[in-house]
């Protein structure tokens, strides 16, 4: 249900658990092993794509917190970190990797920049590669449940819901501080069996459902069918008008 419809306090308390748990000495040997556990899915480090100048993000550590805040830091300290804000930084390559690791129930490839191929021999052997997290598979189950309620079941992504495709969803809203919100959203599909992942970013586009939701639901449609059934959404799209007022300062030199 958190996962449907975005509760963003659902996720803050799994975080302080997580950090808090007893079995764990303190709070930062809790941080350590959920530190340990986000870098598995490919988050705080380079995934070695063959995209060109390809960002690492980044993911705090508690030698990190310890040095900002003099070794006096809890759970509540880093919480935002719980719904992807505070120090974490995640690049729009590593969030399609990880609704592709989500959609393979907890691996992935290393993404590779290729059309076709004709001849897997001719491709390098890195890129056949499974990469496993340190999430057991069945832990993905309810994940992908909630991001097909987001999508098909009245969630926040319901605007990327497409008759038999069972688009699976998450929308996101990353806050910007010179300007509109910047619109997140990605998805993969089918439910079983799936064929493509998508992230899609857009700047100053407000919340998820506005317009990066509507561009991944149509390029995915478009890839496992070849054809575009909604055209007022390609409409919709094409006439959004979002504002740039950084840019516009960065123009003027102001």
């Amino acid at each position: 249900g958190a996962v449907a419809n975005s509760c963003n306090a659902y996720f803050c308390y799994v975080l302080r658990n997580i950090l808090e748990n007893r079995r764990y000495e303190d709070v930062e040997h809790g941080f350590d092993m959920w530190k340990t556990y986000v870098n598995s899915l490919g988050f705080g480090r380079k995934l070695e794509s063959d995209f060109l100048d390809e960002g690492a993000g980044y993911v705090p550590s508690s030698e990190y917190y310890d040095r900002v805040y003099h070794g006096s830091w809890n759970a509540l300290t880093v919480i935002s970190l719980s719904i992807g804000q505070g120090e974490l930084g995640c690049t729009p390559l590593q969030m399609a990797n990880m609704v592709a690791t989500v959609a393979n129930r907890g691996h992935y490839r290393i993404p590779h920049v290729v059309k076709r191929i004709h001849d897997r021999d001719s491709i390098d052997a890195r890129f056949y590669e499974d990469h496993h997290t340190k999430v057991d598979a069945r832990h993905f189950d309810p994940i992908v449940e909630g991001m097909y309620k987001a999508v098909n079941e009245g969630g926040t992504g319901r605007i990327a819901m497409v008759p038999g495709l069972d688009i699976c969803g998450k929308t996101g809203t990353a806050q910007n501080p010179h300007g509109a919100d910047h619109s997140t959203f990605f998805c993969f599909a089918p439910r079983n069996d799936p064929k493509i992942a998508v992230s899609v970013y857009v700047e100053n586009g407000r919340f998820g459902a506005t317009i990066a939701a509507p561009i991944a639901s149509l390029l995915t449609e478009l890839y496992l069918t070849d054809t575009i059934t909604r055209p007022a959404l390609v409409d919709y799209v094409k006439n959004m008008q979002i504002a740039y007022p950084y840019y516009e300062k960065q123009r003027k030199g102001k």
